[in-house]
């Protein structure tokens, strides 16, 4: 639908002027090709210390484009992943005016459920406001300067110490959003609209007993009966093998207004947002909530960039309530010869009521062309350390991590 609508706009007649036509060949390629190193050590409160070393060879992602599709291929050794993406693409312009689509199918290649559409939607733009209309992601702020090498934290093998911790996304997200530019000041309200299945994060649980989806399996049971002159009557009921409890179809909708304000070397930004859940089919169901908002501050002082952030977020579903908060920090400098070093830490609460875990890291990191400017060698190192009163949630960890990174 949406290439249809592409195309149709590049044929209208109020956008011919000084339009080309079509071109389909390859006008360009892109990609990186990645070699790393990494070694890391974990260590529970009173447990034994895991170490991993590893090496990850051929780690490859490029991007065959032309001016209305692109084939992305991406094999990351890393994290055993590989699939290719396509993507179709198309504007026409009026003056000052744009309209623009893009749609995304991801992991063509998979055969499995985790194939399907990516981005998905229609944008109209001119010089000071962008309405943008379809599925689309939503990312925060946070800011962690170079970045190269952070340690784990929450004694898992992620990175990433509580879910949307650090960015405040909205999977699935669906809806309409605005941004006006009004030069130094910019503005966005991001309206999510859109209903997630039984069983999706953002689903609600039934408070009734007989309302929902089989929790396990729905199985089916055949009983057979005979009359008094022994005729046989066979009737099949469906039995479900699990709870019959279970979350609905869930309309999700919401608010996410964000503004950055940038004062020459100095800049600002902040966003809030909230959703709200109701049931599709009017069932009662456990209260569930989730907000959050953000700060994020950035100054440029001769070669160095210092950073300074807040994250919070608030999840609720029925008695369970986490709100986990993130405090960073970093500097980055520029030492000349496209060199840079650079120095971060976060303080990272997981929200828990009930024996919250606190984790501090620091990391440092540094980056350079590597004999030529195409190749960039990355160098991190990282520390944590993780607190709480129950000991299955504490310990420590550190790590390092070489990447020679070849950009085309």
């Amino acid at each position: 639908m949406l290439a249809a609508l592409a195309s149709a706009a590049l044929a209208a007649p109020s956008f011919a002027d000084g339009h080309e036509g079509p071109n389909f060949g390859i006008t360009g390629i892109s990609g990186e090709i990645i070699f790393g190193m990494r070694y890391a050590t974990v260590t529970p409160d009173g447990g034994d210390t895991t170490t991993t070393q590893r090496t990850y060879l051929g780690d490859i992602n490029a991007k065959l484009s032309s001016d209305h599709y692109s084939f992305q291929f991406e094999e990351d050794d890393e994290d055993a992943d590989s699939n290719i993406n396509f993507s179709m693409f198309g504007s026409a312009t009026s003056g000052d005016n744009t309209v623009s689509a893009s749609a995304t199918i991801e992991d063509i290649t998979n055969g499995n459920d985790a194939s399907g559409l990516g981005d998905v939607y229609v944008v109209g733009s001119n010089k000071t406001l962008s309405v943008k209309v379809g599925k689309f992601g939503t990312s925060g702020l946070y800011y962690n300067g170079l970045g190269y090498y952070r340690a784990s934290a929450g004694l898992t093998a992620s990175n990433q110490f509580t879910d949307d911790s650090e960015d405040l996304v909205i999977l699935d997200h669906r809806g309409v959003k605005a941004d006006i530019d009004a030069g130094d000041l910019q503005l966005s309200v991001d309206i999510p609209w859109f209903q997630v299945a039984p069983g999706h994060i953002y689903a609600l649980t039934s408070t009734d007993d007989t309302v929902g989806v089989c929790n396990v399996a729905v199985t089916p049971v055949k009983t057979t009966t005979y009359d008094a002159a022994g005729n046989a009557t066979t009737a099949t009921t469906y039995t479900c093998s699990g709870s019959t409890t279970g979350s609905v179809a869930t309309n999700v909708t919401g608010i996410r207004p964000s503004i950055t304000m940038n004062m020459g070397s100095a800049s600002v930004s902040a966003l809030v947002y909230s959703l709200n859940f109701s049931a599709q089919n009017g069932d009662d169901t456990v209260e569930k909530a989730d907000s959050g908002y953000q700060l994020q501050g950035k100054l440029t002082t001769g070669s160095a960039t210092v950073g300074l952030g807040f994250t919070s977020n608030t999840k609720k579903d029925g008695d369970t309530e986490k709100t986990p908060t993130v405090l960073n920090g970093s500097v980055v400098v520029a030492l000349g010869g496209g060199q840079q070093v650079g120095a971060s830490f976060d303080i990272v609460g997981d929200g828990a009521d009930k024996d919250e875990a606190t984790a501090t890291r620091f990391s440092a990191s540094y980056g350079m062309p590597f004999f030529v400017e195409a190749v960039t060698l990355k160098l991190g190192a990282g520390t944590a350390t993780q607190s709480s009163d129950n000991k299955a949630k504490a310990g420590s960890a550190s790590g390092l991590e070489a990447e020679w990174v070849y950009n085309f």
